[in-house]
This record gives structure tokens, sequence and C-alpha cells, in this order.
């Protein structure tokens, strides 16, 4: 897993099967320089772009999506936690 901030949403008319209907976003995972490293990851939290987010990687990632057995889930990023920091995030 890594830290990183949600930086944008990623729009696409056609999805993987698995992953319709879930959004996807882009999370930088490197604080010294947000646009050296940008991953795309699958959001089932509604993270908010600026958010400090926990990415799970891999088998994690499905893992983080559905229980197993969860092979059929095409996604090697997902947001597994919102980091937060702020007092003025309203619930």
């Amino acid at each position: 897993m890594k830290t990183g901030r949600l930086v944008g949403e990623v729009w696409a008319t056609r999805k993987a099967r698995g992953l319709e209907g879930r959004k996807l976003v882009l999370v930088a995972t490197d604080a010294a320089d947000p646009r050296s490293h940008v991953v795309v990851a699958v959001d089932p939290l509604e993270a908010r772009e600026g958010d400090e987010v926990l990415v799970a990687f891999g088998s994690g990632a499905r893992n983080v999506l559905a229980p197993p057995p969860n092979r059929e889930i095409l996604a090697d990023a997902a947001i597994a936690q919102v980091i937060d920091g702020r007092s003025d995030r309203e619930v």
C-alpha cells in the first residue's frame, strides 16, 4: 500500500467487466513531484479531489472491492482508506 493525493477523475464510456458503475480516479503517489507518478485507481469510498488516500495494489486492490474469490475483477489499484486530517470535511 502507498499513500497519495487524489488529483483528478477518469471518465470512460466503456469499462472492463466488473468495473461498471465504479468511479475511477487519478492518485499522485509522489508528494515531492505530484506529476511524476500518477496511478488510476478504483474509488469505492467517494474520496474528493485533494484528499490524502491509502491505495492498495494487486490482489489487495481486488480485496478492497469485493471479498474473495474475486479474480474476475480487473483492477490493479483501489483506494482502501481516506486519510482525514482536515477538520472542515463534511460528513
